[in-house]
């Protein structure tokens, strides 16, 4: 494994594993959320989807404050510790069976995000010197370390619930943060070496003990109030749309009153950055079916038959990290050595072209299965052809959306871009549950029944992509210019 490794920084190896074993425990649950909604709280299909959109939504909405409490007060790295202990005790609290404990965990788990997610990639972009052309490769293979978490869930965890209890599931998610933990504390040393990831120097948090102990008095309260008010929210999932839209508000807000105070060429930089982050937003909203309407289109549609192997709907989330770890080395050494050879797609084209293969996995997936599917059952090959387009489409957008935050911000925004980058998930989840309300089968639906609808919304999903990916082509030239204002479009 080393060996990819070869010509990148010294600590992305650390952070590689760190991020790997925190998305296992995270695409654990991902994993069997909403199946445990749906078969074990008994919730109907509505209902779930609101749940988990509004669970999604919240659990990307909190990395801005986790990335403004690193950039302001913290550092990267005391931050993580914070949201790894978070994680372990949510993940654990959610393995005890019951609504009321479902809830609590997934609030603690949604504080130990906000703390965690943004601070590990802004350490990352600190590896690196500003215009190092391993910037690209890098963020490509921090990202295959994430879906190598994301891979073995599907593998096992579908049986090992089946066996023993949904909670074990969830325990199994502890234990992976619990991994995590172990792997980035020894990184500590290299780290401190390459000066990353420090309390800045400009904290208040160097004033002294009295300083620091009202400020951690007050983040203990925020953190109690947050999980309060999260678990109110679960209870009124169709309200979580009214929070993300206030909290979206404020949050562009506040970064346009920072932009502003910038010179004019940062300012550019960062104008440009939010735009393709909006542009991001619309991708992960159509991305996000994966986990809602495509895993009970699984679960109701496709055969169970795939190679010789009796596979459930939860395997299938296998597809898209598998393609992710096999494509990522590859398309890591390809930036490098066409930015050798002055041909590199710009960011905005990567991501309209990320678009591009966004719509083509969906409208595939929506002419398999209406005109290959007599009896009502799918191939499990129209699935895969789809995630390998959606796979191709997410490596051209996430971990080049990652890079682009650490290039484009300044130093002393990064955390807090970072956030806004995940914000964005935070708003295509709260859509995409939304979306996925087009493909609400009631329960008991025969499979010829449920079919057309699941391609209907297979159709309009890849309609939307098409419509959005013209957009971004259309703006591509204009967010070139705010880039490299010097440099041709």
């Amino acid at each position: 494994m080393k060996h990819i490794f070869v010509g990148q920084p010294k600590g992305l190896y650390r952070l590689f594993f760190t991020e790997l074993w925190e998305r296992f425990g995270f695409y654990t649950v991902q994993t069997i959320l909403v199946l445990y909604m749906s078969q074990g709280l008994h919730y109907g299909d509505q209902r779930a989807y609101l749940l988990y959109g509004a669970f999604s939504s919240m659990l990307f909405l909190t990395p801005v404050i986790g990335g403004y409490l690193a950039d302001r007060f913290m550092g990267f790295r005391r931050t993580i510790l914070w949201g790894a202990l978070f994680f372990m005790a949510g993940y654990g609290i959610m393995a005890i069976p019951g609504e009321k404990f479902l809830f609590l965990g997934m609030a603690i788990v949604i504080v130990g995000n906000g703390l965690f997610k943004p601070n590990v990639s802004s350490i990352v972009g600190d590896l690196y010197a500003p215009g190092d052309p391993r910037r690209d490769g890098g963020f490509t293979l921090f990202y295959m370390g994430i879906n190598i978490g994301g891979l073995l869930p599907p593998l096992f965890v579908g049986a090992l619930v089946a066996a023993y209890s949904w909670g074990s599931g969830f325990f199994l998610a502890a234990l992976g943060m619990v991994v995590a933990l172990c792997t980035f504390l020894p990184a500590k040393k290299t780290l401190q070496a390459a000066d990353v990831g420090r309390m800045p120097q400009h904290s208040p948090l160097h004033r002294g003990p009295a300083y620091r102990t009202k400020f951690y008095s007050l983040l203990v309260a925020g953190i109690i109030a947050t999980v309060v008010v999260l678990q109110l929210l679960f209870m009124h999932p169709d309200k979580a749309n009214i929070i993300l839209i206030t909290a979206s508000v404020l949050v562009i807000g506040y970064v346009l009153v920072k932009m502003f105070k910038e010179p004019l060429v940062q300012r550019h930089k960062l104008l440009a950055c939010l735009i393709l982050i909006v542009i991001s937003m619309g991708f992960w909203a159509v991305y996000v079916q994966t986990f809602t309407s495509m895993m009970l289109f699984a679960s109701r549609n496709m055969s169970k038959e795939f190679l010789g192997f009796t596979i459930n709907a939860e395997f299938t989330q296998f597809f898209n990290p598998f393609f992710i770890i096999l494509l990522s080395p590859f398309l890591s050494n390809l930036w490098v050595k066409l930015e050798e050879k002055k041909c590199n797609p710009n960011i905005p084209t990567k991501f309209s072209i990320a678009i591009l293969f966004m719509a083509f996995g969906y409208l595939l997936l929506g002419v398999g299965a209406r005109w290959f599917s007599p009896d009502g059952i799918t191939s499990p090959w129209w699935l895969v052809a789809t995630y390998l387009s959606q796979t191709l489409g997410e490596l051209f957008i996430s971990p080049i959306g990652l890079s682009m935050v650490t290039r484009l911000a300044p130093r002393h925004l990064t955390g807090l871009m970072m956030g806004v980058w995940f914000l964005t998930y935070a708003a295509a989840f709260a859509i995409g549950g939304s979306l996925a309300t087009l493909a609400d089968v009631p329960k008991g639906t025969p499979s010829l029944v449920s079919l057309p609808i699941y391609t209907h919304a297979f159709f309009v999903y890849g309609g939307l992509s098409l419509v959005l990916a013209a957009v971004s082509f259309l703006l591509a030239p204009y967010l070139q210019r705010l880039i490299h204002p010097r440099e041709p479009a």
